[in-house]
């Protein structure tokens, strides 16, 4: 049994009687965790603590979802250890963003890859959940929304390269949203990217078995305004191409379709809340192959968009792929671009595995990210696009090259995207898609869904100020 105490709520009197000395103490001194075993059932009483800003320097000062989220989501992996037959919840207090962080945390938690594939295991696993907040079942079901679209998202990271070829991934897209409400779903494949001029997304799939695919997903869940468009990097595995990745490198590259990942759990949220606002849903798929047919260090190719690119690196794929279709989004003329990537390693030079980081033509747009991130604790740092660091994008044979060498990775890489996104208000999110070890909502390592949440709670905002 779990009792979840609000921030500016008491621990109930029965209770707190109820209680072994020890715990009383500890229930007295309000901290975080207290437990003990129960004449029925184990005891598990968490009191969520009030923030204090300047002990996080103003920089990321914890929200209440995130903190009941986090702390929820750590206590029960910890009772999923033991293997219950059931957990029953019980939460005190007034907040719904921090009610919907309890439940969206222990949705997370729950999940484990080996339980779900290759074939789901029934479990007979049962929660109960109560609260005094009086619209609790609705909230309850925002957060499985929510929890659900985050594991989709880890699932498909998590799946193998051999089991997540670009054919393969385009089917699945096709089968999960094809017969959705308010959807429509179209897919390009090989050679449909050649007739409609795809030269960089074809020549960095052309090397693989499975070709490369094109999938976009329609939803028109308001009036006649131009939709929000989102590009996601569907790179299935990424071998580096010709120039190819030494092994360590290239041990975790079935993660290299996050991006994807992320708006596909997105797009799920979207169809599952009934947004009332049109959205496109792009996702640029290939697997970055090492074969005779591969595209080489050298060679010219040239963009939907009109535009010639010389291949500096084959390993600076993703931004190839992202293009043309970025180019594809900005022809319907959207309100807006939002693009999520695993693109560089240089952006976890400057700001570490967790943290992705944010480019943006708009101040407005990213602001309006960050604070969604901050919100739902699913952050991001705004990072600079340097107009001077683009000359070195130039090439002497071509109108750019695909890639630098040097300093700033992840700043020209931006700057290669945003030639293709015809001045729309825009931003890229290169994120890392993946915990290295269990913390927190994640029981094991794995994918990490990074940006659902965050893109989400930014969806609802848009909501309201159309509403």
């Amino acid at each position: 049994k779990v009792f979840v105490v609000g921030r500016g709520a008491k621990v109930p009197g029965p209770l707190a009687k109820t209680a072994p000395v020890a715990a009383r103490k500890q229930l007295k001194q309000k901290d975080a965790v207290v437990k003990w075993q129960g004449p029925k059932a184990e005891i598990w009483v968490l009191q969520l603590q009030a923030v204090n800003p300047q002990n996080h320097y103003g920089h990321f000062t914890p929200s209440a979802y995130s903190m009941a989220r986090d702390l929820m989501g750590t206590c029960f992996r910890q009772m999923l250890a033991n293997q219950p037959r059931s957990v029953s919840l019980e939460h005190i207090g007034e907040s719904e963003d921090e009610f919907l962080g309890l439940c969206v945390g222990l949705e997370m938690a729950q999940y484990r890859f080996k339980s779900q594939w290759p074939k789901k295991q029934k479990s007979e696993f049962k929660i109960s959940i109560k609260s005094t907040i009086k619209n609790s079942d609705e909230l309850i079901k925002s957060a499985a929304d929510l929890g659900e679209a985050v594991n989709f998202a880890r699932f498909l990271v998590d799946l193998p390269g051999n089991h997540l070829q670009p054919g393969d991934y385009a089917e699945l897209l096709k089968k999960t949203f094809g017969k959705k409400a308010k959807t429509k779903v179209s897919v390009w494949g090989p050679d449909r990217l050649i007739k409609e001029d795809m030269g960089l997304h074809s020549a960095v799939g052309q090397g693989a078995e499975q070709g490369p695919h094109m999938v976009h997903i329609q939803y028109r869940g308001g009036g006649k305004e131009q939709p929000i468009a989102f590009v996601g990097k569907g790179i299935t595995f990424d071998s580096g191409g010709l120039d190819i990745k030494p092994s360590s490198g290239m041990r975790l590259m079935k993660k290299d379709m996050g991006g994807s990942a992320t708006v596909a759990g997105l797009a799920q949220w979207v169809v599952n809340h009934k947004l009332k606002l049109n959205c496109d849903f792009y996702f640029a798929i290939a697997e970055n192959a090492v074969d005779s047919k591969s595209f080489r260090p050298g060679d010219v190719l040239t963009a939907r968009n009109g535009l010639t690119v010389e291949i500096h690196n084959t390993d600076a794929e993703g931004r190839l792929v992202l293009a043309d279709v970025l180019t594809v989004a900005a022809e319907n003329k959207p309100q807006l671009i939002i693009d999520v990537a695993t693109l560089t390693g240089a952006i976890k030079v400057g700001l570490g595995a967790s943290l992705p980081g944010l480019f943006s033509n708009s101040d407005n747009l990213a602001e309006t990210i960050v604070k969604a991130s901050q919100k739902r604790g699913d952050l991001c740092w705004r990072m600079p696009l340097i107009p001077e660091e683009k000359s070195r994008l130039r090439s002497d044979v071509a109108d750019m090259v695909n890639c630098t060498n040097g300093f700033g990775g992840a700043i020209t890489a931006a700057l290669f995207l945003e030639s293709f996104t015809k001045e729309i208000p825009w931003a890229h999110l290169d994120i890392y898609s993946w915990v290295d070890s269990p913390r927190g909502v994640y029981s094991t390592s794995g994918g990490s869904g990074q940006m659902v949440q965050a893109l989400a709670s930014f969806l609802q905002d848009q909501e309201s100020n159309h509403n």
